[in-house]
């Protein structure tokens, strides 16, 4: 609960003077999103065929590296496949392309790569990846006429790569602290590592570059922690840094940005106006997809920051679609998931982020206008987990107030999915596991007009409390004994001042979990808000006994006597607060409430 911090009058501590309890612990609907990978895909025929046109073939024998293929391997792949990049291997010469030449005809013909996922053909995106059909048809007829070099003369000047920072040297370089050992074998892993920030103030970010220092990171996403939860999700884990994707509530990304890193991705750039905080003295959070390439790989990468003394003049807003009630059953080639949502202003979108696992198949985003008229966003034809990342527009598209964003994905869980990770298949289900399956896109939004930024704000928050509590629902529905999701639905429901509807989560939470120290800290705030002051002092003192540094815990019991005339133990309370948490202002704030109600009472 967000409290304000406007205190009651002298010496008659006001129950609704909310200001003083310190809020229930903050939840946010976590943004999961798993893995980006590398690979190619074998024993696959290339198609020169393309939905926007077909490829002209040339005379027999015309074709050669130097003149036709290395114009476009130096464009569209060396970039990654050279020393020091992404790419398993090197396609920077003749030798290079020459001793592959059949499997870049083929994973090309497949548009496995480029990995682009995007359909031609409707909204423009920045930094396309795609292949032309003629330059696919000239790989393919090459290597099938025997891959001939020809004229060195017509050979072009390779690129000027940049092997330092791509932007020059950066404001500031941030490492992670120890580096992490990947085995040279196993399953993927999928694991978060904090970096402090040595940042004394806020800084305001308008570029980043992240370098992975190794082949094996095939994905990483950027959040910011200013709570140091992650730091004790590190401690508890015996290994450097914690392990899963389900993002701790404390952790979050900038408002309405995607910090993200995939292979061949360069520096990323915020558009002018639109610059992101760095907090002073937060913890960077790296989520890494990595993969085991056959022998150890120390992993420690870096991130590079360019700064700006130019405050953002904008803030975007980030909206999710989400649907929580999958149940794919064995066999289905064409499961259907839709979800949509009605723009309440006059919108641009900038961006977006489509996210499923192995099971997604087709993936398409649309506007539907007020008249009728259906616009689409985005279409994913073959969508491929390894490769997932969010698309920028290249030109903002503007959607009136009254368009309903939709999202329409179709699922494959047959034998006939090659990436299906369960053969035989088997049920599935939702759940952050890449086994479990999950449906979402995210839009980075403006208001068209300046005025309404607060109303797309409110309804962007409640539309991730609405993605919130839907989340705990199916996580109660796999397990009802999951006290975890218990108690996150019953701080949903608090937030809506639903009381009643809260109470017997966090009352079976705490039976079915006794040393559960947040249930009894909800609790103990909800009694608070009844104005049930002995019962709340005990929830909350509880919740101190069980996790001593939670000041915020000692702060409330505090207030409890405070509202009891317990002057001497609400004094305690408070000093203990400032112990823990030297310079907390609402600890003081109650102090001086606990000096004047003394007065007060003394008159």
């Amino acid at each position: 609960m967000r409290k304000s911090r406007k205190a009651g009058k002298p010496g008659k501590p006001q129950p609704g003077a909310k200001s003083i309890i310190h809020p229930a612990h903050a939840v946010l609907l976590a943004l999961v999103v798993a893995g980006v990978g590398y690979g190619f895909w074998f024993g696959l025929g290339p198609s020169t065929a393309s939905p926007h046109g077909h490829y002209a073939p040339r005379p027999h024998g015309s074709i050669t590296f130097n003149k036709d293929i290395a114009p476009i391997t130096l464009e569209h792949c060396a970039g990654c496949h050279r020393p020091g990049q992404s790419g398993p291997f090197n396609l920077i010469t003749y030798a290079d392309v020459k001793k592959r030449a059949r499997q870049v005809a083929e994973v090309t013909g497949l548009r496995v790569m480029p990995p682009w996922l995007p359909e031609d053909g409707h909204e423009e995106f920045l930094d396309s990846r795609r292949l032309t059909p003629q330059q696919i048809g000239l790989l393919n007829q090459w290597a099938s006429e025997g891959a001939p070099e020809g004229s060195s003369s017509d050979l072009p000047p390779r690129p000027k790569w940049t092997d330092g920072w791509q932007l020059g040297p950066p404001d500031l370089v941030v490492t992670m602290p120890e580096a992490y050992t990947l085995s040279k074998e196993g399953k993927d892993v999928y694991r978060n590592f904090i970096i402090p920030l040595p940042t004394k103030e806020k800084r305001y970010v308008r570029a980043f570059e992240f370098r992975p220092s190794s082949k094996a990171v095939h994905h990483a996403f950027i959040r910011l922690d200013g709570s140091r939860k992650c730091r004790q999700l590190d401690e508890q884990d015996p290994g450097l840094g914690f392990g899963g994707m389900e993002i701790p509530p404390t952790e979050e990304t900038p408002a309405g940005h995607f910090l993200s890193w995939q292979p061949g991705r360069g520096a990323s750039h915020s558009p002018q106006g639109l610059e992101w905080s760095l907090p002073a003295g937060a913890d960077i959070v790296l989520l890494m997809h990595m993969q085991p390439r056959g022998k150890p790989e120390r992993i420690q990468p870096s991130i590079g920051f360019y700064f700006t003394d130019v405050p953002p003049t904008n803030e975007p807003v980030k909206i999710g679609l989400a649907s929580y009630n999958i149940d794919i059953p064995v066999g289905a080639t064409n499961y259907l998931v839709e979800e949509s949502f009605t723009l309440p202003v006059d919108t641009d979108v900038l961006a977006l982020l489509p996210h499923t696992h192995y099971l997604g198949k087709r993936l398409e985003s649309f506007a539907t206008f007020p008249d009728g008229t259906k616009r689409t966003l985005l279409v994913i034809p073959e969508w491929d987990f390894n490769w997932q990342s969010d698309f920028r527009f290249a030109n903002p598209v503007f959607l009136p107030k009254g368009t309903i964003l939709g999202m329409r994905y179709t699922f494959d869980n047959s034998e006939g999915n090659f990436r299906n990770p369960t053969q035989p298949p088997a049920r599935v289900r939702y759940g952050l596991q890449t086994t479990n399956e999950m449906a979402e896109i995210y839009f980075q939004m403006l208001p068209h007009k300046s005025g309404d930024q607060r109303e797309l704000w409110n309804v962007a928050n409640r539309q991730v409390l609405r993605n919130a509590m839907e989340l705990s629902k199916s996580q109660l529905r796999e397990n009802p004994a999951d006290t975890f999701a218990m108690v996150q639905l019953g701080k949903f429901l608090l937030m809506q001042n639903n009381l009643n509807g809260a109470e017997p989560f966090f009352r079976r939470a705490i039976a079915l979990q006794p040393s559960y120290s947040d249930a009894h800290y909800c609790m103990g705030s909800l009694l608070f808000e009844r104005h049930i002051f002995p019962q709340a002092e005990a929830e909350f003192l509880e919740a101190a006994r069980i996790a001593p540094e939670d000041y915020k815990a000692r702060n409330n019991a505090g207030l409890c006597c405070l509202h009891q005339q317990k002057w001497d133990e609400a004094t305690g309370h408070f000093l203990e607060v400032l112990r823990l948490n030297p310079g907390d202002k609402i600890a003081q704030g109650n102090l001086d409430l606990v000096d004047r109600a003394r007065r007060t009472a003394a008159k």
